[in-house]
């Protein structure tokens, strides 16, 4: 790998420590370059502006999210649903919690960049939409495998959604241990209620 790659890295590495702690209008291009021991001049080498930056590692972070749903849901295919969702909610919460990339994406979509707003709104929502879409296959399997109550698969797979990443903002506030118990105990109470009767 060449130098140029590996300071680039170096750049993006640190842009996102200083735009996760700064936000976009508290980051300066000095401080970036301090963190990676080059200087200014050398840093716009790279990347032209602070604009450059911060969409190369929105991009880069929401590419690897994406990334992440699609092996979370079809790595976990064929397994029976309740097993299958435990597992999602597990691997998706271990790969947020105390994950510094997803922590800028939350600072960014609550206060983002009025250069970027509307980019990092419709972002946001495909990257949900595809989530929710992969999640209600998850559930038109477990109904056709008759594991789940015949309910309409897309408005289980919203519900859903909306536990795991409400507890994902949340964890902030507390440890890895206790968002993976909480959500437990959240998931149990979902789960009697999407259930087929023939699990019990």
């Amino acid at each position: 790998m060449g130098s140029g790659i590996i300071t680039k890295e170096k750049i993006l590495q640190a842009a996102l420590e200083v735009f996760t702690h700064t936000g976009y209008e508290g980051a300066r291009m000095e401080k970036i370059a301090s963190m990676v021991g080059i200087n200014k001049a050398s840093l716009y080498f790279h990347f032209k502006s602070k604009e450059d930056i911060f969409r190369e590692l929105f991009h880069d972070i929401l590419d690897k999210y994406l990334s992440l749903i699609k092996s979370i849901t079809e790595g976990t295919k064929g397994l029976e649903s309740r097993k299958r969702l435990t597992l999602i909610y597990q691997q998706y919460l271990d790969y947020n919690i105390d994950n510094l990339e997803m922590a800028f994406w939350n600072r960014i979509y609550y206060a983002a960049p009025e250069v970027m707003r509307d980019e990092i709104i419709t972002a946001t929502d495909i990257s949900r939409t595809v989530f929710v879409k992969a999640l209600t296959e998850v559930m038109e399997e477990g109904i056709g495998r008759k594991e789940l109550k015949p309910m309409d698969p897309g408005n289980m797979a919203m519900t859903y959604y909306y536990l795991i990443t409400c507890i994902d903002l949340s964890t902030d506030m507390m440890s890895k241990e206790i968002a993976l118990k909480e959500m437990e105990q959240c998931f149990d109470v979902l789960w009697k209620g999407i259930r087929s009767e023939k699990q019990g």
